[in-house]
């Protein structure tokens, strides 16, 4: 864990907590800061941050944030003009309040009216609102500040992420928590370690000095590297003597919660299923092949199904054992993970309960032991002496297959009596490619037309499906539109047609006609031409010449472009050359471009071949920050190289 020495953590109690209505004195020396005391080039800062949690109350915890900014550069002053507040569904946000301070003490607050409620994120997994507010009156050298309350109906602070660290400066962090039984914490990235109970109850948890979390490309997830700490209560399970008394107490909790016991002993019925499933099956491959064609595609999965609402979806009972998911053919993703493995375990194979970490959020540790760090994954089933992993209840995860973040990972397989732990594997560079073909046609004016192609497998194939899936034919076109003219600003598309959208097992495909004016630039008798089209207006992966954080790429990728571009009548080739392959000792990324032209009818190839992540590897320490730089530097300017075409003479 990074110790951050520059912040001071402070455990002690205090019961001088803001009143319900009033807003705390500002003094002279706020009013007339000019810029910060933890960074002295802030945009703004954060003069403090609270968070009173009261979690004493009967199935309800109530949050109260009060939150005091000084802003001190116009570029302050636009970040924090608007502010807005999420919340999920279960959460309730009430009695804001907000106000703007001038340095000569005049105030203006928030009018009621001006709070409005928007919808800030749309997908299957997740739907996120928030109360918004447009500050009133903002401007460079004012304080800004704001309350709240959040009202988390039938919830605790169990599990709850006390979060120290933002991306604004600030003085002071202050937490005040009043638990309704014995708590513990774990701490990330804090210096010290130590609650302690005052008064009526509450803890207050200062931290001074906080630097802002400035977020740099290709970091690893954010609990990895900022400052914060969980809170649990105790249970029996967390009473541990070690980690590995702690993990055996939480698998006999899962193999409870989840009844795995039923799952992995199944009983006559179950088998008889297996075996009709089965039938006609020569191998073990093709045997668990059969089992999860069958979950995947004949039990609808309730998560997933669009023409449910979220509030029917609530209604529906948990199935009471596997056997009642086969009857009826439906099921939650988890319950369709467990009908597979029952099957898989009916047929005679070794089966297990796959629970891992999640490395989009934090990297698991087994030694930091906590059970809210793992969730089911899926399936492990040992097939001619290996374990491989299955995931049937994402619909669109190809067979044999993990969501990215849970592979590379720690990982207990749970059986109905114990549980073993391995590691997932880490997917190679040809198993998530992006594949671009593109047919083009430049005139002499420097637009370029053409037909594109382009189709992602792997993890990309997953993210694409996972974005589109629940969206209106007009809205996938409008993510297509916004992706590419984000490189090209002047494209046209057209004749869009996006294919396998819900297939597992095919490439989710873009097809479009496009025209792009002004593509290439038309200097006197010369035209000034990037064949990489795909890669046109891409930036550089990484700009900034120093490092702080690590750099972590999410898995191993590849890239392979297609592209023949037919030159205007009367134009060839002035000398161009072909970059050099790139790549470095280890292998670990290579790019290799090769170009031709076919005189008969004029036309420029390009093929481009790209991949990252070989030898698996996708973490890099900090000090290696230079050398991963140049080598990205270098692809960078080989996908953007430029070539000259030249007016022939007759």
């Amino acid at each position: 864990m990074i110790l951050l020495s520059s912040v001071c953590l402070l455990f002690t109690f205090s019961t001088n907590l803001c009143a319900k209505d009033e807003w705390k004195p500002v003094s002279p020396s706020e009013l007339s800061m000019k810029h910060g005391k933890v960074d002295p080039d802030a945009d703004a800062e954060a003069i403090f941050w609270d968070i009173k949690v009261n979690d004493a109350g009967q199935q309800k915890m109530i949050m109260d944030h009060y939150i005091r900014l000084k802003i001190f550069t116009e570029r302050g002053r636009e970040k924090f003009s608007k502010v807005d507040i999420p919340f999920v569904k279960g959460l309730k946000i009430k009695d804001i309040k907000a106000r703007v301070i001038k340095p000569d003490g005049t105030i203006v607050e928030l009018e009621k009216k001006d709070i409005f409620e928007r919808e800030i994120v749309k997908t299957n997994a997740l739907k996120i609102k928030a109360k918004s507010f447009a500050v009133p009156n903002i401007e460079k050298g004012v304080i800004v500040e704001y309350r709240y309350k959040e009202v988390h109906k039938g919830s605790s602070a169990e599990d709850m992420r006390m979060v120290f660290q933002r991306d604004i400066p600030m003085q002071n962090v202050t937490y005040y928590f009043k638990p309704f039984k014995s708590v513990k914490y774990l701490t990330f990235n804090l210096s010290g370690n130590k609650f302690v109970k005052g008064k009526k109850g509450f803890y207050r948890a200062t931290m001074s000095n906080v630097p802002a979390l400035k977020e740099e490309p290709q970091m690893p997830p954010l609990d990895q590297v900022r400052s914060w700490l969980l809170v649990y209560y105790l249970s029996r399970r967390n009473l541990k003597r070690s980690s590995t008394d702690f993990w055996s107490r939480v698998a006999g909790a899962m193999i409870e919660v989840y009844e795995i016991k039923d799952t992995l002993k199944p009983g006559k019925k179950m088998k008889l299923a297996a075996a009709e499933i089965i039938k006609g099956a020569s191998s073990n491959e093709d045997k668990i092949r059969k089992l999860y064609d069958f979950c995947k595609t004949k039990v609808k999965n309730i998560d997933f199904d669009t023409k449910i609402t979220d509030e029917e979806k609530d209604k529906i009972k948990i199935n009471s054992n596997d056997y009642k998911t086969y009857k009826i053919l439906r099921g939650r993703s988890h319950e369709i993970n467990k009908l597979f493995a029952s099957l898989a375990d009916a047929a005679g194979f070794e089966a297990r309960i796959a629970f891992t970490g999640d490395r989009s959020k934090l990297f698991f540790n087994t030694r930091k032991a906590h059970e809210s760090f793992i969730h089911m994954a899926g399936v492990g089933i040992k097939i001619n002496g290996r374990w491989k992993y299955f995931d049937p209840g994402s619909p669109f995860l190809p067979y044999g297959h993990l969501v990215w973040y849970e592979e590379n990972t720690p990982v207990f397989l749970m059986a109905y009596k114990d549980y073993i732990t391995t590691k997932t594997p880490l997917s190679l560079p040809k198993d998530a490619v992006k594949k671009r073909t593109g047919r083009f046609t430049l005139s002499e004016n420097g637009t370029l037309e053409g037909t594109v192609e382009i189709k992602f497998t792997g993890h990309f194939s997953y993210r694409q499906k996972m974005n589109n899936y629940d969206v209106s034919a007009n809205k996938r076109e409008e993510f297509l539109k916004d992706s590419v003219k984000k490189l090209l600003s002047t494209a046209e598309l057209s004749k869009i047609a996006i294919e396998n959208v819900t297939d597992p097992e095919k490439p989710f495909t873009y097809k479009y006609n496009i025209k792009v004016p002004n593509y290439a630039q038309k200097t006197g008798k010369r035209i000034f031409l990037k064949p990489g089209v795909f890669e046109y207006g891409s930036e550089p992966r990484f700009s900034s010449a120093t490092r702080k954080y690590d750099i972590y790429f999410h898995y191993p990728w590849s890239e392979k472009d297609d592209i023949t571009i037919k030159l205007p009548k009367g134009f060839v080739l002035d000398n161009a050359d072909t970059p050099n392959m790139i790549t470095d000792r280890n292998r670990i990324g290579m790019l290799d471009i090769k170009m031709s032209i076919d005189r008969g009818s004029n036309t420029l190839a390009y093929k481009r071949n790209f991949y990252f992540g070989g030898g698996n590897l996708i973490f890099f320490r900090s000090s290696a920050y230079k050398p991963l730089k140049d080598l990205f530097d270098s692809f960078h300017k080989a996908n953007n190289h430029l070539i000259t075409l030249k007016k022939e003479i007759p």
